[in-house]
Formats: structure tokens, C-alpha cells, sequence
């Protein structure tokens, strides 16, 4: 970026320094005269999501939403984390590369690029755009003028140009947008300071460009008429009038009609100005004169108009946050470019989320938008205890305010609808409608004439409603939510205990509702500390009865949407209250409509009708296609309505039927995958099975299941109910391999600590000797050796009790790969032997593909190389014929070390390539690092020093994501080596 482009000294002062980022054309960015080498398009791509949002904090997801949309590949995750790397290394180069980055600072869950705003082309854009508006409002028209040059000189040519991705996209088309709007403005000042000539220069060129512009179209036309082109004027509206309806099938918009009106009547009002033209947004008071020559067609309607209603409550002058749907609702309500409002628009959202104050805030925003005043009503759609509005009451009531005698006002709801139609023409009013319970409460007041505006709130989602601009809103950001607190009890007192503050606010799910009550509670007790509300909020089962305060409660308010629901005529709405009920049999994060069905023990297809249902009663919510979810207070609400109206018996069918699906789709899927054999169960499951017919269909559902699969099983465990509790542990078991492949330690130790409770509980040996096997396998992953051990003794114990032969065989094979982390090579040799023994006996191939792999290490401590090499040659060659890549992607791990170890660098890159290509071909996560590790190694021993920095980079960054440890420490001691016998510029790159 020129220096130029910085007006204010701010960004001198961050870490940034002479830093720019320039996006108004080809992605290009600066620090003083130097031009800095960006990266591939991605990387840009990442830059521009963090440059338009500087200064703030952008999480890993948006960027990833940013860069590649709804269907970003799975590697998104760590493509993201390279680009920052690069981003790093190019924005920052002079930095210390073992210490952390000041331009591009890593925060909790996500990334913030310290730049002043003034440093990045766009926003220094907006800002003088901005500028260039209000001294427009002003009669600054020079100062004007000079912001808008000023603005139109950072352009270089079409935005974001090359960069790819969703983010981009919408950025070229909303400032490709702003700079029309700039060049409208430009336009408008240009003939307000007496310069038609070259208003009409540059207005032909743009409306060529851009033909359907209106604004632009109305611009040149009151150019050409200063100009004494009279002809040419009308024959520009009359080729946009044909544009229009060719393209659009429409008739211009009003303000060009009327001014097209004007130019025939050659009205004085076109003249060259001494004031600010009409533009389509009215004049602070019109002269009654005046008036009627902007709306000619409303003449006869003025005089007897007399009454202007104000009927808006008090704007929330303490109202913080929604700035992306404040900057929506002025956009629809009071268009910059003066083109009428939208004339239905709808607030929509959960209850308690703040759609009537948001809706009374953006009201007062535009009211000078609309001179014929402002009418409100309050529907009661959801207002406990009190009957909702019919809509000819609401008829009457406002024809009434707008000066209808009572007596003349229909009974009728269609001739009242009528006269409310005719009484609005010409008018310019808004109207809102506030908490309406369905679209039938307010159909009859939506058909309202061009220039006024309807803007209502409501629960329902109003989908089917044709030509309505929704708003729908959720919980507020946790920014807002912290500045909402912060009001309510003072900063002070916020300060105090900012993590107690900050645990209020998660409690609160950053609900308006919720984080209301909480501040009137506490700023009503002085004498409490945050925590103390917190406390009693911690408890799941008071924190609705905790958030009340006075006639305002977080319970009541839901109550009155799944009451509407569960007391409806109609079989669906019926059908999504028991199915919200269900929701609160369950502990998971979100569900799928095959869930749903299983707990409701109804088809899959009645479960998706109701849980769309639920959404767009605002019940739940749908982040992805097909899964659902509910706030957490919504989740309290239904735990509670299920155990009121619900027996334990009922509930613990539901929850049955719920876990049978989960574990036999489980099964399927592990069979699927190819993994290990699993712990067998004897359980009677239901029918419930979802449909996968292929290992990548049952990955993928594993994927994105398994967060809500070990909450499904830890809460089966903790059940009182034998069958519930044996269920969950089935389901533990199951998760195994899955869980250690994915390089996941601590939910394995989480989930077999609450299985061998079960055990115990039950007294079933079993379930204990598999809880005990898989503790001590996720404790040998974090390097707690001795601690694992310990369980692993103890399931071989059991399984021989137990005659189970493959019991036995899992722990020789674990007792192995300990003594193998604790150097105790011979006894691993005779554990693995032992194990060899046992499998061959048992039948079990893959346990025996381990036994061997065990050997071959063993040897391979005890430094008899050859041997070593043939037993691991010899497992490779098994584990191939017999299509276990799983085990296939340890033995050439094995290999590489063993390579490494006899001099033969080139042989160990071999071996470890071949072994990350197997891993990432089965998902084996918990094995790449330990893989890039060993790339790293053999190629710094062919002194290709960049190749093992870059290796370095990801297996300490894959170390972190598994949670291994060891990997860490070991990764972290190889790039001390290779920043020893390394450049610093190069060796720097080992750091992630």
C-alpha cells in the first residue's frame, strides 16, 4: 500500500509498523517501498479474510468457510495453518522465529492480524466513502468531493482479483457495490456544484456498464436536461424503461418515474440547484407545495391527511451488538441509493434472542425515512397468558390512528384490508409489527403500497411468505454478549472475576434473554459477586428457575412456542413437540432425522418433518444440512418437559432404541473400515440401522459422529439401568480402534475409566478386562508407561480367567509395545512371541501381523539387525497379502528406524513415505507423526535441510492435534539438531 493511503498515525503505533495490505485490484501487500511475495491464491485468500477483518479475531472455521465454502476437504484444517505459517514468514520476516508472531497473532480459536484499519486499501475505502457521506449531508460538497477522489484513487482494477473462494466472491461483488455508490455520489455532487458537463461525461460511460442502474440512469438524466438536453433525457428513461421490462419483466422505480415526470413538465425543481437535489428519500418537512410535486399522484389524498402517527417505543438507547442485521435492516429499509424500502420485512429467531428490541433499535434508525410516521403494534403471538391479536382488530386499531372515523372502519377483514391499502398510498409510513405467531395473524396487512414498509418480528420463520426479506438472528456474539453484561452491572464489577464473567455468559449461551436476567439479577444484588451467580447456575437442574427476574423468564418464554406446538390441531406440530421432548432424553450435540426417528420410534421421513418444524418455529437449528440442534437452555427445557410429561420407562425405551441404532451402525462401520476385530457383545439391539455401504461412507460417518458417540456412550454409563449402562459400554468398545487411530487418548482413558465403573458395578469381568486393555493402550500413547502397565497385567489376568484367548493375546500385544517404549527389549520379545503363540492358536491374522511387528522392534533394540530386518520384511509381506494396511503402516515405521539406524538414509524415506501413504489412505492419525518425524530425519541426513524443516513443521503440529506428547519432545529435539547444522533463515522454518 502507498504511504499515501495512511491518513491517520494509528497503525504506526502496532507491531505492523509501515505494514499494507492493499485488495482494491491484484492482493498485494507492502511494508514501506518493499513488495512482499504473498503466496499462492489460498494463502491469499486466508490473508483477505484477516485483512478485511483487522484487528479482529477471525476463528479457524470461518476461514476455512471463507476460503472453500460448504464442502471444504478435510485437509482444510492444516492447509489453514500452513497459510498462516507462510503468512508469518512473508508479513513478518525480520521476526525472531522461535518467538511468537505481532502481526499475525494466534488467539483462542482462531488468528488476528494486528493492522490499524487505514493500512488495508478497503477499509480506508469505506472509511472515506463514509466520510464522503456525512459531509454530503453536511453541504460540505468540496470536502466531499475531495474524500470521494481520495477513495477512487485506491482503486487498481477489479478487487480480489485471482483470489478464489466464497469470502472473495462476496467481497468483489459488496465493494464492487460501495464503489458504484461512490460514483453516484460523485455524479450527485458533481451537478450539485454546477458541473453538469461533466456529470453527463461520466455518466454515460457508467450507465453503459452498468444499464439496469437506476440511480445512475436518473443521475444522467437530470445531467443531460442542466445540460439543455431535454430530447436525450426522455430517451434515456424511455430505453431503461424497455431495459426493465425485457430483463425483469418491471416498471422503473418511482423516483425515476418521477423524475421522468418532471423533465416533462420542464418543473422548476430541476433547475440548477442552490440546495440538494430531491433524491428518492424525503426532504427534512416538504412544503406542502413541494410535496405534491414529488408524489403528483397523491394530491387529492393531502388535505384531508392531516394525522401523523409516532407510535415507536422508546428507542433502546443502551442497545449493543447486531451490527451485521442493523447494517441488513437499514439497507432494506432506507437503500442508499435511494430506491424504495423493501416493502415486508422479517425479523425471525429463537425465543429470548432479541428480535423486538433489535426490530425497535433499526426502526428509529430509518424513521426519517419514512415522513408519514411510524405505526407499532405488539401481536402478543407468544406473550404468556395473554390471547394474540386478530388481524382485524389490528386493522382497526391503526386505521383508526390514521384518521379513519370508528364508525367507517369494516367489520370485514378484507374490505378493512382495502381502506388500509388506500389509506397508506402515498403516505410513506412504517409499520411494525411486533411478535407475530404466525404469517395468518398478519397476511392481511402485507400488501401495502410502494414507499411504506411492513417490519415484523416472530418465531416462525415465515419461508413461505413470497417476496419477504428475512432477517433471521441467533444468539449474539460473544463480544456483544460481554458488552450487554457489561452495561447492566458496570465494568467494574464485569472486570473483577473475568472468568467467572465469562462462564456467566457460556451459561447463558448467549441468549439477549438470558444475559439480561443475569445482569438485572445481579445489578438488583450488590452485594453478589458474579460467581455467586454463577454457582447457582452451574446446577443444569435450577438454571431455568435461576433465570427469572420479575415477569421476565428464560422457561416461560420457550414454554409459550412448544405449547403452541403441543396444543395444535395439526398432527406435524404435535409430532415436532414430542420430538423437542425427546431431544432431552439424549446428551449430544446435535442429531440426524435417523436419530430422531429411533427415539421416537417413528420413520425417518415423519422425524425429518418434525424436526424441520422445530426449526422454523426457531426450536432448533440446522448448521448443516440434516443435522439439527438445540441451545442449551432449549436442551434444559426439554430435559424438563420429558421428565414431566414422560415416564422413566418411556424415556428409557427411547434412549435404548437411540444407543441400539448408534451401536449397530457403529459395528457396520468399524467392519466397514477394516478395522481390528472389536469386542464382540451379546446385546439384543433394535432394528434401527443407518445405510453405509462402503469403508469411505463408514469413515466419514465415524467422523462425524464421534463427538456425539462417546457422549451417547458416557451417559449410557452412568445410567442406573443394567441394560442402559451395558449399552454404553458396548459402544465404548466399539469406539476403540477408531478412537486410537484417530490419535485420541484422552477420549479412550474418559470413556474405559467409566466402562470399568460398569464392570465393577455389574460384577462382569469382561467388561472390566476390555475397560482395563484399552486404558492401558491409551496411557502407552501419552507415555505413561508404568501407569499402563499396570492395567494391562490386570486384563491378562482376567482373560485367563476368563479363557478368552483373543482377551489374552490384546494383552501380551500391549504388554509388548510397553516394554518396547521402556526399552526393556527382551521382555517385549517374549511378550510378542507369547502373543505370536496365542493368535496362531486363536486363529486371529491381524494379531498376529502385531506379534510379528513386536519381534521384529524388539531385535531391533537388542541391536541383532538382521533378524530384525527379516521378521519386519516377513510382517510387511503378511500384512500385505492379507490387505492390513493398518498394521502395514506400522512395520514400515518399524522399517524406517531400522534403516536409519543401519546408515541408509535414502531406504528410510522410502519406507516412511510408504508408510504415511498407507496412514492417510486409512485415516491412521495417531501414526503421522511419528512418520513425518522420521522423513524428517532421513532428510536431514541427506542434507536436504528445507525438505526436513517442512517435515519437522507437520509432525509437530500433527504431534499437537493427537495429543502425543512424546512426539512432541522428540520432534522438538530433532529441529534443535537441524537448527544446529542449518541456515537460521531455514532452520527457523522447524518452528510451526
Amino acid at each position: 500500500m502507498d504511504e499515501t493511503h495512511a491518513t491517520a498515525p494509528t497503525g504506526e503505533d502496532l507491531p505492523a509498523g509501515r505494514l499494507g495490505i492493499d485488495i482494491l485490484g491484484p492482493v498485494t501487500g507492502r511494508r514501506g517501498a518493499r513488495r512482499l511475495d504473498l503466496g499462492e491464491p489460498r494463502q491469499q485468500a486466508v490473508l483477505c479474510v484477516l485483512a478485511i477483518n483487522a484487528g479482529q479475531v477471525v476463528t479457524k472455521d470461518r476461514l476455512i468457510d471463507g476460503v472453500w465454502g460448504e464442502s471444504p476437504p478435510k485437509t482444510a484444517g492444516q492447509s489453514v495453518y500452513t497459510y498462516v505459517s507462510g503468512l508469518r514468514r512473508a508479513l513478518d520476516p525480520g521476526r525472531d522465529p522461535r518467538g511468537p508472531s505481532e502481526v499475525l497473532v494466534s488467539v483462542s480459536g482462531g488468528y488476528s492480524l494486528r493492522l490499524a484499519p487505514e493500512r488495508v486499501d478497503a477499509l480506508l475505502f469505506e472509511r472515506r466513502l463514509d466520510q464522503a457521506g456525512k459531509a454530503h449531508a453536511e453541504k460540505a460538497y468540496e470536502t466531499s468531493m475531495r474524500l470521494l477522489d481520495g477513495a477512487a484513487e485506491l482503486w487498481r482494477g477489479t478487487c480480489l482479483s485471482g483470489v478464489p473462494g466464497p469470502f472473495a466472491e462476496f467481497e468483489r461483488h459488496r465493494l464492487g457495490g460501495l464503489r458504484l455508490t461512490a460514483l453516484e455520489l460523485h455524479a450527485d455532487l458533481l451537478l450539485l456544484l454546477g458541473r453538469p458537463q461533466e456529470a453527463a461525461a461520466r455518466l454515460v460511460l457508467l450507465t453503459s456498464e452498468h444499464p439496469l442502474r437506476e440511480r445512475l440512469r436518473e443521475l444522467y438524466m437530470i445531467a443531460l436536461y442542466r445540460c439543455d438536453r431535454r430530447a436525450e433525457a426522455l430517451r434515456v428513461y424511455r430505453e431503461t424503461r424497455r431495459l426493465l421490462m425485457e430483463e425483469s419483466g418491471a416498471q422503473p422505480h418511482e423516483s425515476l418515474r418521477r423524475c421522468h415526470e418532471l423533465i416533462l413538465r420542464a418543473d422548476p425543481l430541476l433547475g440548477p440547484p442552490s440546495a440538494p437535489l430531491p433524491s428518492p428519500g424525503p426532504s427534512p418537512d416538504p412544503e406542502p407545495d413541494a410535496r405534491e410535486r414529488r408524489f403528483p399522484d397523491s394530491r387529492r389524498r393531502t388535505a384531508v391527511r392531516t394525522k401523523v402517527a409516532r407510535q415507536l417505543p422508546r428507542d433502546p438507547v443502551d442497545f449493543v451488538g447486531r451490527a451485521e442485521e442493523l447494517a441488513r435492516l437499514e439497507a432494506l429499509l432506507s437503500p442508499r441509493d435511494g430506491t424504495p424500502p423493501h416493502h415486508v420485512v422479517a425479523i425471525t429467531g429463537a425465543p429470548g434472542s432479541g428480535k423486538s428490541t433489535l426490530a425497535v433499535r433499526a426502526a428509529h434508525l430509518v424513521r426519517d425515512r419514512f415522513p408519514g410516521g411510524q405505526l407499532y403494534v405488539n401481536l402478543r403471538g407468544a406473550t404468556p397468558g395473554m390471547r394474540r391479536l386478530r388481524p382485524i382488530e389490528v386493522l382497526g386499531r391503526f386505521l383508526r390512528d390514521l384518521g379513519t372515523p370508528p364508525h367507517a372502519v369494516p367489520a370485514d377483514v378484507d374490505e378493512a384490508a382495502a381502506l388500509w391499502r388506500g389509506e397508506l398510498d402515498g403516505r410513506e409510513i412504517l409499520v411494525v409489527l411486533d411478535d407475530a405467531a404466525d404469517l395468518a395473524q398478519i397476511r392481511p396487512l402485507l400488501s401495502v403500497p410502494m414507499g411504506n414498509a411492513i417490519l415484523t418480528t416472530s418465531r416462525e420463520s415465515f419461508t413461505l411468505l413470497d417476496d419477504c426479506a428475512r432477517v433471521p438472528i441467533s444468539g449474539m456474539r460473544r463480544a456483544e454478549s460481554s458488552a450487554m453484561l457489561t452495561k447492566l452491572i458496570g465494568a467494574e464489577r464485569a472486570a473483577e472475576d473475568p472468568r467467572a464473567t465469562t462462564r456467566l455468559i457460556d451459561l447463558c449461551g448467549d441468549l439477549p434473554l438470558a444475559v439480561g436476567i443475569a445482569g438485572a439479577r445481579l445489578a438488583n444484588r450488590p452485594r453478589w459477586n458474579v460467581a455467586d451467580l454463577v454457582s447457582r447456575l452451574e446446577d443444569e437442574r435450577g438454571r431455568l428457575r435461576e433465570l427469572s427476574a420479575g415477569d421476565l423468564a428464560v422457561r416461560s418464554s420457550l414454554a409459550v412456542s412448544y405449547e403452541m406446538l403441543a396444543g395444535s390441531d395439526h398432527h406435524l406440530d404435535r409430532t415436532a413437540a414430542r420430538a423437542l421432548r425427546a431431544l432431552g432424553v439424549l446428551r449430544t450435540a446435535d442429531v440426524t432425522a435417523h436419530l430422531v426417528g429411533a427415539l421416537l420410534d417413528v420413520p425417518v421421513e415423519t422425524a425429518e418433518h418434525a424436526m424441520e418444524r422445530l426449526v422454523d418455529a426457531h426450536l432448533s437449528e440446522m448448521d448443516k444440512p440434516g443435522r439439527y440442534r438445540l441451545h442449551d437452555l432449549v436442551r434444559l427445557f426439554a430435559k424438563e418437559r420429558v421428565t414431566h410429561e414422560e415416564t422413566e420407562g418411556e424415556r428409557d425405551a427411547a434412549l435404548d432404541r437411540a444407543l441400539s441404532l448408534y451401536l449397530r451402525t457403529t459395528l457396520l462401520a468399524v467392519k466397514l473400515c477394516g478395522y481390528p476385530r472389536t469386542v464382540p457383545t451379546d446385546l439384543e439391539l433394535g432394528a434401527g440401522l443407518l445405510p453405509l455401504g462402503s469403508g469411505r461412507q463408514a469413515r466419514d460417518w465415524l467422523d462425524r459422529e464421534q463427538a456425539n458417540l462417546v457422549s451417547a456412550a458416557s451417559q449410557a454409563m452412568g445410567a442406573p439401568g443394567e441394560r442402559i449402562a451395558r449399552l454404553g459400554a458396548a459402544l465404548a468398545f466399539a469406539l476403540f480402534w477408531h478412537l486410537q487411530h484417530a490419535g485420541l487418548p484422552a477420549r479412550l482413558q474418559s470413556l474405559n475409566r467409566r466402562a470399568l465403573s460398569v464392570g465393577r458395578r455389574l460384577n462382569d469381568h469382561r467388561i472390566e478386562a476390555n475397560a482395563h486393555n484399552h486404558l492401558g493402550s491409551a496411557l502407552n500413547m501419552v507415555g505413561r508407561l508404568e501407569e499402563a502397565q499396570n492395567h494391562i497385567r490386570r486384563q491378562l489376568v482376567l482373560s485367563r480367567r476368563l479363557s478368552d484367548l483373543h482377551g489374552e493375546q490384546k494383552a501380551l500385544g500391549s504388554l509388548a509395545t510397553n516394554y518396547l517404549e521402556l526399552g526393556r527389549y527382551e521382555k517385549a520379545l517374549r511378550c510378542g512371541e507369547a502373543q505370536r503363540k496365542v493368535t496362531m492358536q486363536a486363529g486371529h491374522v491381524s494379531g498376529e501381523h502385531f506379534a510379528l511387528t513386536m519381534i521384529g522392534s524388539a531385535y531391533h533394540g537388542m541391536r541383532r539387525t538382521g533378524q530384525a530386518l527379516a521378521v519386519l520384511e516377513e510382517a510387511l509381506s503378511r500384512c500385505r497379502r492379507d490387505g492390513n494396511r493398518y498394521q502395514e503402516t506400522s512395520v514400515h515405521e518399524k522399517l524406517g528406524r531400522l534403516h536409519l539406524d543401519r546408515g541408509d538414509p535414502e531406504s528410510a524415506r522410502s519406507s516412511f513415505e510408504d508408510g504415511l501413504g498407507c496412514a492417510r489412505a486409512v485415516k491412521l492419525k495417531v501414526a503421522e507423526p511419528y512418520l513425518l518425524l522420521g522423513l524428517a530425519r532421513s532428510s536431514r541426513l541427506l542434507g536436504e535441510t528445507d525438505r526436513a524443516a517442512a517435515y519437522l513443521e507437520l509432525s509437530l503440529s500433527t504431534a499437537r492435534a493427537v495429543g502425543n506428547p512424546v512426539v512432541e519432545r522428540l520432534t522438538e529435539e530433532e529441529a534443535t539438531i537441524l537448527t544446529a547444522s542449518a541456515t537460521p533463515v531455514t532452520a527457523c522454518r522447524a518452528r510451526p
